[in-house]
């Protein structure tokens, strides 16, 4: 039986989405557990919003448990997209975050060094990227923010260590970890960006230490287990394939930048909108206010169109660099 979620429903999810706290996230849960239909369509999903209700509570109740440390805090989404450092102990994600952005995570020679997040912004010609490191990954020891981190991310940025000969068995634990908690990475296809339920994540592997004794082979093995996965070879200590992951961690967000410009004046390129990759000139305005989308009449795109300043209607797709000047 189909689930017939209402409007009130998504504004909901999308409010728990976006909540940083351990509370607001709670509230946004009741609020999707209040406004949803009641009927055996939505039994599951009832079911996963009361378990999803009392993991948070669960963390709640450690939290304040602890005594004076501080509340725990989801990061907030920044930039043109949140992309996740996911991998087994040692692998170097701290190192690879430190060298991609001005983060200064903990590195050590020693497993488990991370014991929280930590942010950082990679710089991508004229946008900004958001990175996390997160603790390795290992079943049975994953807390639920990491889980919900990793599942609500935009892209999987999946690190593995070319220095060892236990490369493999190594990711295979990390897989078990993630499948645990119904998360599978996939190198191509349909993503499955849904809060309940399997998730298929994006993910992009960066094959670390490649400067090591025996990287080479141990990266086409690494081909060989994951033939479907885009894998760049990196080293984080020497600086190698670093500039060429910029670029492809931009591509596998699938977005677009869009740069606005007012009727007789030139283009705004310090701030770009960003889009999902096939939006509209309508998505666009959108993004700047629902009024002003409803209002609008057309556009003049410059970029992908037959001849600079073309007038375009609402449903044209916009490109990536595309100029749009609105009219309404």
């Amino acid at each position: 039986m189909p689930a017939n979620l209402t409007p009130e429903y998504f504004e909901a999810e999308k409010k728990y989405r976006a909540a940083r706290t351990i509370e607001e996230k709670i509230a946004a849960l009741r609020e999707m557990l209040a406004v949803m239909p009641k009927h055996k369509g939505t039994d599951k999903l009832q079911a996963d919003i009361r378990a999803k209700i009392s993991k948070l509570k669960k963390l709640l109740a450690e939290e304040k448990k602890s005594g004076g440390r501080r509340r725990f805090i989801y990061p907030r989404k920044e930039g043109a997209g949140q992309c996740v450092l996911v991998g087994p102990p040692n692998v170097g994600k701290s190192s690879i975050l430190a060298a991609l952005t001005k983060a200064k995570p903990v590195i050590a020679p020693y497993p488990f060094s991370t014991q929280n997040y930590v942010i950082g912004m990679m710089p991508f010609e004229d946008i900004q990227i958001q990175l996390i490191d997160t603790p390795p990954f290992v079943p049975k020891k994953l807390p639920f923010w990491q889980i919900d981190i990793t599942r609500n991310c935009d892209l999987v940025l999946l690190v593995a260590d070319l220095s060892t000969d236990t490369l493999l068995d190594d990711l295979e634990t990390t897989f078990q970890a993630l499948e645990e908690h119904k998360i599978t990475l996939i190198g191509k296809g349909e993503r499955g960006e849904e809060i309940f339920g399997p998730v298929r994540k994006r993910t992009l592997v960066l094959a670390n230490k490649v400067d090591a004794e025996g990287a080479a082979d141990r990266l086409e093995i690494l081909k060989e287990f994951l033939p479907d996965f885009p894998i760049v070879p990196v080293s984080a200590v020497t600086g190698e394939g670093l500039e060429e992951v910029k670029p492809l961690i931009f591509k596998e967000l699938e977005v677009i930048r869009v740069y606005t410009k007012e009727p007789g004046h030139p283009p705004d390129m310090s701030d770009p909108l960003i889009l999902k990759l096939g939006s509209t000139i309508l998505d666009a305005a959108e993004k700047i206010h629902k009024d002003f989308a409803r209002k609008l009449k057309y556009a003049r795109v410059w970029g992908s169109s037959k001849f600079d300043g073309q007038r375009l209607e609402r449903t044209y797709v916009l490109q990536d660099k595309d100029i749009v000047e609105f009219h309404i």
